[in-house]
This record gives C-alpha cells, sequence and structure tokens, in this order.
C-alpha cells in the first residue's frame, strides 16, 4: 500500500497526491521526477543503478540517459541536494532519514478531481503556469479543443493548492447552455446561496470577498462574454481571489495573463513527449503492448496528429484492433478512425470529430465560411492571399482580416510573426474538418479555382524577382509557399486550366533547382505539351526549364531537344524570351566531349539581347571556359563579363562568374583566386542559391586543398553535404563525389578515392566539369596499378547512390580525424 506521507526536513512528501511541499509549499516536480524520487525513496539505503532506475521510470521506453540527469536535476532542486547520493560507477542512493505520517495528511479543501491516468510530457507548462499564478490573479489556459487545457488546468490546481487557505475548486462549465446560468454553476460548485435582496452574483461576491482560494472555470469559450463579466466583478470584489480558466480564446479580462497551451513536441522521436502519450495510453488498452519496432510508425502518428493530446489518445486506444502502422495509414480519414473514448468521457471528446465541432458551432456564419476556404491552402498563407481566396459569396476583402484575428484567438488558426510578414496556418486537423465543411458549402471548386489562380499571380511577381538582385526574397518565398505551388499546379493540371499550370511552371523552374527543390523544377515538362497546343506566351521559359531538368537528370537526348527548340523561339515575339537553353546545349556538348562546340552556344547565348537582364549566359561561359582548355582566353574576357554581371546585380549570376574569375586566376594569384571563390560560395549561400553552392563547393575545396590546406577543403565538402542530402540532380552529385575523389587523392587516399570514383558512371563524370578530376583518376591508377585499381571501382559501381553518398562522407570524416589533416 502507498505510503500516506514521508517527511524529512523541511520536506514533505505525499504520494497518494503526487505532491512535494518545501516548508509548506508546494514544488513544481513533474511526473516522471516524481516516479523517480518514488523509486529512490521505497528502497532508500540501496544503491539503484542508472538503468534500474530508467526501466523503473520510463517502461518499455528507450530514452537517452540524458534524461536521467535532467529529472534527478530537478528533482534535488525540490527536495535539496544533500538527501540523494550518487554513487560514481554505480548510480544513485537516498539517504535522508525520513518519518513516514501513520496518518493521512488533512488534504485542502476542494472538489479538484483525481485523475485516472498518468499525467504525460507537460512538466514544464506545469511548472510554468504554477509559477505564473504566484504573480497573476487570473490565467486562461488557451488552445485548441484536445490539447489538454482542461487536464493541465487540474494539475496546476492541485500543485497551487496548498498555498491557498481556504483550497482550489473546479467549475465544470462545458454542460452550462444558458448565459445567465454560469453564476449559479460557479455559486452551486462553492456552495453559496443566494442572500435576500442581493442578486446571485453579488451574493457570490460577498461570500468570497474574504476567502483566499484559487478557482477553476473549465471550459469558457462558449461563454465567454458572461464569463469575462463575472470574472471581473470577482477580481474587483474579492482580494484574495486567483482565477484560472480554461477557453478556446482569452476572456479578455483585465489583469488577464493568456497562457497558450502547445501541442505535445515530437521532436525527440521515441523520446518525445507525444510518442510517450502513446506508448502509455497503448498499454493501458493491451497491457502487452511494446513500442518496440512501431517507435517509427508511433512518431510518425503524433507528428501527422500534431501533437494533440486528444487525437493520439483515441489512436491509441485502436491498438486493440490495429497495429500502428495501419493506424498511419489511415490517418486521411481521422475523423472516422479517432473515436471511442472511454465511458464518461464528455460528448465534446468522445470523438476527434466532436472536438473540432464543438468550436466550430460557436463561429459566426461568416467565421465558419472563411475557415472553410482557408482549408485550402496548404503550409500556411498571407492576409493577401486570404483575401483573395476568402472574399465573395458573403464575404467582403475588407473583412478578412477580422476574421482571421477572430479565427485566431479562438485558436483555430495560428500565426506566426518571423519576418516581415506575418503568416497564418492550421493544424492539419483542424484543416481537414474545415475542407469537409468547404465541400459540405459546396464552395470547393470556386475557392480552390481562386487559390490557383492567385498562387500563379503571385508566382509572375515573384520570378521578376527572381531574376533580379533580390533573387532572396524569391528563393524565401519558394520555401515557405511550396506546398501551396504544388496543391495549385496539381489543380491546375487536373482542371486543364493551361494558363494556371505554364504560368506557374514556368515562373518556378529553375528557381526550384536552385532550391534543390527537384519536384517544382520537373514541373515545366509536365506542362509544355499543352502549353505548345495553344501557344501559351510562356512556352519558350517552360522549354528552357524542361530543358534544364533533363540536362540534370544526365538524360542528354531529351535536354537537347528541349533546348533546341527553345533557342528557336527565343526571337519570336510571341512567347516571352529566355535564352538559359544555351547553357544546356553547352553542357549536353560538354558530356559529348565536345567543348569548342559548348563554348560556340555560349557565346551565342552570351551575345543575345535576353540576356542582358540576368547575364546568366555570359557568365557561364566564363566559368565553363576557364576549366578547360579556353582559359587564356576566359583571362582576357574575365574583367569585362565580371563587370557587366555585377552591373546587372543577379546572385546566381555573381556566384558563377565568380567561380570562373577564380579559375583564370588559380595559376597566376591563388590568393586572388582562393577570395574570389569564396566569395562567390558566400553569395550563393546569403541568397539561397543551394544549387550552386553546392555544385562549385568541390571546385571551391579543391583549389583549398591545391593550395596547402586540405582542412579546409575537407570541411567545405563536408559542410555542403548536409546542404543537398535531398537532391537528385546528377550535377550536384557528381560534382560533389568528384572533388572527393580529387581531395582523396590529394590526401593519398588511393583505395577510398578509387572506390568513389567507380561510383560516377559515364554521364555523371560528363557532368562533374571538375578541374583536376582526370589528372586525379590517373593517379590514382598509377598508385594502384591496374588489378586494384579496377576492382575499387567496381565496388563503388555496385553502391546504391544513398550508399555512395555516405561512403564518400564517411572517407571525407576519417581523413579530417586523421593526424595528417
Amino acid at each position: 500500500m502507498m505510503q500516506s506521507a514521508w517527511v524529512f526536513g523541511e520536506v514533505e512528501i505525499r504520494p497518494a497526491e503526487r505532491r512535494v511541499l518545501r516548508a509548506g509549499v508546494p514544488q513544481a516536480l513533474g511526473g516522471r521526477a516524481f516516479d523517480l524520487l518514488l523509486a529512490l525513496i521505497e528502497r532508500r539505503g540501496e544503491v539503484l543503478s542508472k538503468d534500474e532506475l530508467m526501466r523503473q521510470v520510463w517502461p518499455g521506453l528507450v530514452v537517452e540517459e540524458n534524461n536521467l540527469t535532467v529529472h534527478m536535476s530537478a528533482l534535488r532542486k525540490a527536495i535539496g541536494p544533500a538527501a540523494i547520493s550518487t554513487v560514481p560507477g554505480r548510480g544513485y542512493q537516498f539517504t535522508a532519514e525520513v518519518a513516514a505520517l501513520a496518518d493521512p495528511h488533512t488534504a485542502p479543501m476542494g472538489n479538484l478531481p483525481a485523475q485516472a491516468t498518468r499525467f504525460v510530457g507537460r512538466d514544464a507548462d506545469l511548472a510554468a503556469v504554477v509559477a505564473l499564478l504566484s504573480n497573476a490573479r487570473m490565467v486562461t489556459l488557451t488552445g485548441v479543443g484536445g490539447i489538454g487545457k482542461t487536464r493541465l488546468s487540474v494539475h496546476v490546481a492541485v500543485a497551487a493548492a496548498p498555498g491557498f487557505a481556504d483550497g482550489a475548486w473546479l467549475v465544470e462549465l462545458a454542460s452550462v447552455v444558458h448565459p445567465h446560468a454560469v453564476v449559479h454553476a460557479v455559486a452551486g460548485a462553492l456552495g453559496v446561496s443566494q442572500q435576500a435582496g442581493k442578486t446571485m452574483e453579488q451574493s457570490l461576491v460577498e461570500a468570497l470577498r474574504r476567502r483566499h482560494l484559487l478557482l477553476v472555470l473549465d471550459n469558457c469559450e462558449h461563454l465567454v462574454n458572461d464569463v469575462a463579466a463575472l470574472a471581473q466583478s470577482l477580481l474587483a470584489g474579492c482580494a484574495r481571489l486567483t482565477l484560472l480558466a480554461t477557453s478556446r480564446e482569452a476572456l479578455m479580462v483585465a489583469g488577464e495573463q493568456n497562457w497558450p497551451v502547445p501541442s505535445l513536441s515530437v521532436s525527440a522521436g521515441q523520446a518525445s513527449p507525444a510518442v510517450e502519450l502513446f506508448a502509455e495510453r497503448a498499454r493501458g488498452m493491451a497491457a502487452d503492448f511494446d513500442i518496440g519496432e512501431h517507435a517509427a510508425a508511433v512518431t510518425e502518428i503524433c507528428r501527422r496528429l500534431d501533437g494533440l493530446p486528444l487525437a493520439i489518445e483515441l489512436a491509441a486506444a485502436r491498438v486493440r484492433a490495429m497495429s500502428p502502422a495501419q493506424i498511419r495509414d489511415r490517418l486521411d480519414q481521422r475523423f472516422a478512425l479517432l473515436t471511442g473514448a472511454p465511458r464518461g468521457v464528455e460528448k465534446r471528446h468522445q470523438t476527434l470529430r466532436h472536438a473540432v465541432q464543438w468550436s466550430y458551432d460557436l463561429l459566426s456564419p461568416a467565421e465558419q465560411a472563411a475557415l472553410a476556404r482557408v482549408s485550402v491552402f496548404a503550409g500556411g498563407f498571407t492576409l493577401e492571399a486570404a483575401e483573395r481566396v476568402c472574399a465573395g459569396a458573403g464575404i467582403a476583402s475588407s473583412d478578412v482580416l477580422d476574421l482571421l484575428d477572430s479565427l485566431t484567438r479562438k485558436s483555430l488558426l495560428t500565426v506566426g510573426r518571423g519576418g516581415d510578414v506575418a503568416r497564418f496556418g492550421m493544424l492539419e486537423t483542424i484543416r481537414q474538418f474545415a475542407e469537409e465543411r468547404l465541400v459540405d458549402r459546396h464552395e470547393a471548386a470556386a475557392t480552390r479555382r481562386s487559390h490557383a489562380r492567385f498562387m500563379a499571380d503571385d508566382s509572375d511577381l515573384q520570378f521578376g524577382l527572381w531574376r533580379s538582385p533580390r533573387q532572396r526574397d524569391a528563393h524565401g518565398w519558394l520555401d515557405r509557399e511550396m506546398g501551396n505551388l504544388r496543391v495549385a499546379f496539381r489543380w491546375a493540371m487536373q482542371h486543364a486550366d493551361v494558363d494556371v499550370a505554364a504560368r506557374i511552371a514556368s515562373n518556378i523552374g529553375d528557381m526550384g533547382r536552385h532550391c534543390l527543390r527537384d519536384e517544382a523544377a520537373g514541373w515545366a515538362a509536365e506542362v509544355v505539351d499543352a502549353a505548345r497546343k495553344v501557344k501559351h506566351r510562356r512556352l519558350c521559359v517552360l522549354l528552357n526549364w524542361a530543358g534544364s531538368s533533363a540536362c540534370g537528370a544526365a538524360h542528354y537526348d531529351e535536354a537537347r531537344r528541349f533546348a533546341e527548340e527553345a533557342v528557336a523561339l527565343a526571337d519570336d515575339p510571341d512567347f516571352d524570351p529566355l535564352v538559359w537553353a544555351y547553357v544546356d546545349l553547352a553542357y549536353v556538348e560538354l558530356a559529348a566531349g565536345q567543348s569548342d562546340r559548348a563554348i560556340d552556344w555560349l557565346r551565342q547565348g552570351a551575345a543575345h539581347p535576353a540576356d542582358r537582364q540576368d547575364r546568366y549566359v555570359a557568365a557561364c561561359l566564363l566559368a565553363i571556359m576557364a576549366s578547360g582548355e579556353g582559359v587564356d582566353e576566359a583571362r582576357r574576357l574575365a574583367d569585362g563579363i565580371v563587370r557587366d554581371v555585377d552591373a546587372a546585380g543577379v546572385p546566381c549570376s555573381i556566384v558563377v562568374a565568380y567561380i570562373g574569375k577564380g579559375e583564370v586566376l588559380a595559376d597566376v594569384d591563388p590568393t586572388a583566386a582562393l577570395a574570389a571563390m569564396a566569395f562567390a560560395i558566400a553569395t550563393a549561400h546569403a541568397s539561397g542559391c543551394r544549387f550552386l553552392e553546392s555544385y562549385f563547393t568541390p571546385r571551391f575545396a579543391v583549389l583549398q586543398a591545391l593550395h596547402d590546406d586540405p582542412t579546409a577543403a575537407l570541411r567545405s565538402l563536408e559542410r555542403v553535404r548536409e546542404t543537398w542530402s535531398v537532391s537528385t540532380d546528377a550535377a550536384v552529385v557528381a560534382a560533389w563525389r568528384g572533388g572527393v575523389v580529387v581531395l582523396l587523392a590529394r590526401l593519398r587516399r588511393f583505395e577510398q578515392a578509387a572506390t568513389v570514383h567507380g561510383t560516377l558512371d559515364e554521364a555523371m563524370q560528363g557532368t562533374a566539369l571538375l578541374a583536376h578530376l582526370g589528372e586525379a583518376v590517373q593517379q590514382i591508377r598509377d598508385a594502384l596499378g591496374e588489378p586494384d585499381f579496377t576492382s575499387a571501382m567496381r565496388r563503388g559501381a555496385a553502391m546504391a547512390p544513398q550508399e555512395a553518398d555516405d561512403f564518400a562522407l564517411t572517407c571525407l570524416r576519417e581523413a579530417l580525424a586523421a593526424p595528417a589533416a
């Protein structure tokens, strides 16, 4: 049987209440830390190993040892450091002399309910809100339905209750329907009767005027105005009263402190609070549940459920009949799946749909319409976007801001304030519910059309920024709006809206490639046939990007066809001109070993009037000439090209031009060459040109290595690997692996160098365009001899792409760790 209480010094431990008091003051101690204390005190005098404590406190979970250290630190802070000793190499021991209280400690006054399940993942929130209550007379916990406001409020009240002479009292308002019944519900919970000649509110204020208590008002959102009015009266008339409220929006009472209750974190994988909650509740449904091999599926479930505790608990209840993988695979129908709460749970928490429906039903018709319409956005949206998409059918554009503000206050939207523009978002659970309402309102088609057309218009603006000195702004926009662009482009393709699809694809194109978003870079090829049939004005641009994507995938025949068609249309006034296709034709020729023909194409493109806007072809002319046999001519042209490129001010062109400048100076002024290349890489990074940063860093690293700085070269190659880890662009992959080959050869790691070289197929070697690769391979061949060289090459050739990149990265890290580095 659990001991009623233990006492040592000024510390009192109450296991049944899961509370620790020190000098009469409750200590904010999390659930895991309290479990740790019980384990130690029940076996006081024994040394408990770290593994044993972790098995008791985190049953069935694999957690990092630092979790134990963190909770032990919190425990020592709460009860004093002398009570627990660390036994080096063995574990921990509770050493304080304790006295057991034979009689139960008198519980504080109040009506707080006992909790049937363990409180998981809210230690920091619990401590923070308890601390906030010591300085504020009213605190409101806000958040979307199912986020855990009620549960947190009860635990906060339990922890804070000893500090209130008249206890902590809970008033549940969810079932109160009539606004005027609020004061009666509060009075009934506190046992207050109406006095003759006074209203019930006056009677309540009079009864509480001298009482020192914590009053918890739970679920205020449907009665917010009346609860706010009563709260103001109580705070004004009862000087020793403190209020703790839960609501889906703040009550807007003077002096109110708002605490938005966050979702449970999923960031730490299996050790995350959200995953811990799932595992705990799943074991309540199936005692033999072991998260073990299900960790990845459970983590994905918690992530897709936005860390929402109610949704996680309802999902965990399904383990009685389904595996976590099956639950995960059915989350697209989450409102049908997540039902079946335990008996006794209020209807609004019995299913996920009920939880969200409760909030939706409290909205005005205009708020309901706005929430449904913004469900078409993916990954967030701006006010300007919402004004375009929501306006019409009863909502004026000028009303949208107020509607979004109201929905944010009601916890149905979130708002991020990073950067210059506020960005709205919504939990996926809310978005799916709102999307269903959009269909019910028969507005889905019109709203999605408005969304797609807005994204096309917005992309027109961003394309202009991308070919200007503000290229970084366009790259940032693409990163933020990728989800919306994907949805809009797919809608346009499915509904044969060639104009929207062609504009989005032509505006994104190489912008996507430069951001290493291969998906977006490939959209041009999908719509180019339809654009050709209607002679869409953006056809020439689409052909440029289709050729660029084909070139990046080492599909050179396809790249040539697209690029030649684009070049043929470059002077046709019916189409918007773009001449980057000359660069693709040059790369096709280089892959075939025809460097002279590649230079000819680039000369033509650099001379075309359309290149004057960004000077990209001219920059590529310098870079490619400088890396091959045309270095002498490149040296003569360098200053003029760099001057023109600087004047245009487009970052991607500046990067390419300064790489070329570095190449032409490499043999005559290495210091200036390194400075030019360092400037190019820094410009690529600052402007968000991840493709160019990844593609050209290997050239920079080789130059560093050739001039006796192999450690810097190794680190350059190691860092850039993280930049493009999700890219499949053949040029990026080949340039990086080629750089690794040259550098490993420079460090005389010949077998590793030969193996990495074997991972480069013939097409990839043609895209690398890396100076010194050929001579490095010959050096490796000579050092190893033909049989060993061939054997290492075959090992590399047998590797899958991810395996090849991982092997090359391991070689770099081994070289960095070697004393010679």
